[in-house]
Order: C-alpha cells, then sequence, then structure tokens
C-alpha cells in the first residue's frame, strides 16, 4: 500500500492540475467572451458618442444660423424703425404745410370772394352807365343839328368807351383771379394725396415691424 501512495499522490497531483488546467481554460473563454462584450459596449458607446458629437455639431450649426438670423432680423427692424420714424417726420412737415394751406386756401377764398363781390359792384354800376349811355347816344341822333348837344352827346359817347375798356380790364382780372384760385386748389388737392400717401406708407411700415418683431419672437432660442 504504501508504495502505491506516490502514485495516487501522482495521480491525485495529476487530476489537480487537469481540473486547474480546465477551469483555467473556462475562465480564460469567459474573459474572452466578457472582453469581446466589453468591446462590444465600447464600440457602441464610442458610436453613441459620434452621434452625440455629430447632433452636437448640427445643434451649434443650427444656434448659429438663429444667431445669424437675429442679428439680420434686428438691423431689419433698426431699419423699419429709421423708416418709420423719418416717414413720421414727413407726415408731421406735410400736416403743418397743410393746415398752414387750408388757412391760406380759406384766406385766399374769402380774398376771392371779396374781389368777386367788388367786380359784381363795378359790373352794376358799368351796367348803368351803358344805360346811361344808351340815352345819351340816341339824344345825341335825335340833336344832330345843334351843336352844344352834339359836343355833350359826344362826351357821353367817350365815357361809354371808356366803361368799355375798364369793364374788359374787370373780365381779364376776374380770369386772373379765378386761375389762381384754381393753381391753389390744385397744389392743396395734391399736398392733401402726398398726405394720404405718407399715412399709408407709415401703416404699411407699422405692419412690416410687428411681423419682423413677431418673426424675432418665433426665431429665439432659450
Amino acid at each position: 500500500m504504501a508504495g502505491n501512495d506516490p502514485q495516487k499522490q501522482l495521480l491525485t497531483l495529476i487530476r489537480d492540475f487537469a481540473s486547474e488546467k480546465s477551469q483555467g481554460e473556462r475562465r480564460i473563454v469567459n474573459q474572452k467572451k466578457q472582453i469581446e462584450e466589453l468591446r462590444s459596449e465600447l464600440e457602441a458607446a464610442n458610436a453613441e458618442l459620434e452621434g452625440e458629437k455629430r447632433h452636437k455639431e448640427s445643434t451649434e450649426q443650427e444656434l448659429k444660423g438663429y444667431e445669424v438670423e437675429l442679428s439680420m432680423n434686428e438691423a431689419s427692424i433698426q431699419t423699419v424703425k429709421a423708416r418709420i420714424a423719418l416717414t413720421q417726420d414727413e407726415i408731421s412737415k406735410v400736416g403743418s404745410q397743410l393746415e398752414a394751406l387750408k388757412s391760406d386756401e380759406s384766406s385766399a377764398r374769402d380774398g376771392f370772394i371779396g374781389k368777386m363781390l367788388e367786380l359784381n359792384g363795378q359790373i352794376r354800376k358799368f351796367q348803368e352807365s351803358i344805360t346811361s349811355s344808351f340815352g345819351a347816344e340816341n339824344f345825341f341822333e335825335a340833336t344832330s343839328n345843334d351843336g352844344s348837344l352834339n359836343a355833350s352827346a359826344q362826351d357821353a359817347l367817350e365815357a361809354r368807351r371808356d366803361l368799355e375798356d375798364k369793364l374788359s380790364q374787370i373780365i381779364s382780372q376776374t380770369h386772373v383771379e379765378e386761375q389762381e384760385y384754381h393753381n391753389e386748389q390744385v397744389v392743396y388737392e395734391q399736398i392733401q394725396q402726398d398726405l394720404i400717401n405718407l399715412e399709408k406708407r407709415a401703416l404699411l411700415m407699422e405692419a412690416i415691424k410687428k411681423e419682423s418683431l413677431e418673426l424675432q419672437e418665433l426665431s429665439g432660442y432659450p
């Protein structure tokens, strides 16, 4: 039995070695599997990281685009504000001119009416003089043989011609006054139309400004 002990011990050692070797091989296989799993997880993590990097770059590009767009909108808004201010100044100036023109028009109308009344009075006087002249002319024809009467009739005829000249001047002056009044009316109507156009342009610019502000709010970012 004693001789068999070394042999048993050797067999035991061999079995133990084989068992340890088998366990070691299993551990190696398991470690390889773990390594492969870790490698797969690492690759997945790297892929996810790359995806996050690309997403970050894309987000940064979009952010830059929003910043550029916002800057352009702000510049556009400032331009519109400047145009609105300029248009409002123009409206104020034209409004002042319109008020002054209204005052001038009222004065011109009153003056025109006064002159027309004066001319009507002169025309009535002229008509009365014409009537008197016609009476003098008839008297001249009826008394052509009397020298003193002929002289009086001649004076009446000269007075008639003088009145005709005055009437011609009055008519000419009336035409001039009417033309001046008409010209003032044309200028007044043109300024009124300019004011209307300026007010429309101001309303349009206000609408553009409002849309630009709304666009700026929509394109805003946290």
